[in-house]
């Protein structure tokens, strides 16, 4: 393990990194889903199924993800997971709201699920530190990063394009590791 943590910090020197990243115009983004390969797996990040629920997700990205083969990212499941323990059982909105969370995480194959290698823990969190601290987020929100940081690095790790709405943290960690495939989509 020593040597693991010895390998992310040559790969990702802390100290490489003592200025905000700005985020990129739009233009230099990954936002055109017809360069996507037709043999391409896609993971997708909590924003698409998210968007899918409310039916905000545009078409473009819908029949993308219809035609291509999905690993489903373990941080992104807990994620939507979250949610039917954090919802207030009394109130009247939450049945209809946990339905259909409950529903899709239902029907992901577990076969098609993905969990962080411990090189991924280690990478992700040393990238999360260096975002956190970079762009100047509070202490105590430190880990705010981890999770999308752990599912970009994950997509790399399955040879897959990760898919999301999130072009504000996805634009910074593809400044941190280019060499990673993401796609980009805003809401219908």
């Amino acid at each position: 393990m020593i040597s693991d943590v010895a390998a992310v910090v040559a790969r990702h020197d802390p100290a490489a990194w003592v200025r905000s990243l700005r985020h990129r115009p739009r233009r230099a983004l990954p936002y055109d889903a017809s360069i996507v390969p037709p043999d391409a797996q896609l993971l997708l990040d909590t924003t698409v199924y998210i968007d899918q629920l409310k039916g905000q997700l545009p078409a473009a990205i819908v029949a993308l993800v219809a035609s291509r083969a999905i690993v489903h990212a373990a941080p992104v499941l807990a994620e939507l997971a979250v949610t039917v323990g954090a919802l207030d059982p009394r109130d009247p909105r939450t049945a209809a709201t946990l339905a259909p969370i409950v529903d899709t995480l239902r029907h992901v194959p577990p076969q098609r699920i993905v969990a962080p290698s411990e090189e991924a823990w280690l990478e992700g969190a040393a990238l999360a530190g260096i975002l956190a601290r970079t762009q100047g987020i509070a202490k105590g929100d430190r880990r705010r990063f981890l999770n999308d940081v752990l599912t970009f690095l994950m997509a790399a790790e399955v040879g897959a394009i990760l898919v999301s709405r999130n072009a504000r943290d996805v634009d910074l960690l593809l400044q941190m590791k280019p060499e990673v495939r993401a796609l980009l989509y805003e809401r219908a």
